[in-house]
């Protein structure tokens, strides 16, 4: 007998793997087996899931100022909605809120945004001059200031 906190976890796993989200990472958030995860990509799909390493944070996907603030934004969003909760459901949820609103987003990007800043693997800072939030990280050419407006932060 399937209780009712697995059949959400079973609903959600079906819903991340049909946008896209890597097995990994679904089974992580919903514990559920990989051999069930991998047939519904494939039916899902029509292919194999990808296989190999997942990105080691959020700045593997920011190439430039858009996709910089894209995620900065989806981050703030996400940060303000659910603070450090970082579930199946809130991943999800804000995701399709963040679309309705800024359009596509790629949902493992969207998930390192927000599990990178829940570990302090880069934070949000909010710029002095715009007031916009942001990711900030002084390592990376393209956060290491406001992407909304180009200001330099001045970490305090």
């Amino acid at each position: 007998m399937v209780g009712m906190a697995e059949l959400e976890s079973m609903n959600l796993a079906n819903q991340l793997i049909r946008i896209g989200l890597r097995l990994s990472i679904v089974r992580s958030m919903t514990r559920l087996g990989t051999r069930i995860l991998r047939q519904w990509w494939k039916e899902a799909h029509g292919v194999s899931p990808v296989n190999g390493k997942l990105p080691e944070s959020v700045l593997s996907f920011i190439k430039d100022k858009s996709t910089a603030s894209r995620l900065s934004a989806f981050a703030g969003m996400h940060q303000l909605i659910y603070g450090t909760e970082l579930t199946a459901k809130s991943l999800l949820t804000t995701w399709r809120e963040f679309q309705q609103i800024c359009g596509p987003l790629d949902i493992n990007a969207a998930y390192f945004a927000a599990r990178d800043v829940k570990a302090r693997i880069v934070v949000l800072s909010r710029c002095p001059k715009c007031n916009a939030t942001y990711i900030y990280d002084a390592g990376s050419k393209h956060t290491d200031h406001c992407p909304f407006c180009d200001s330099m932060m001045i970490p305090s």
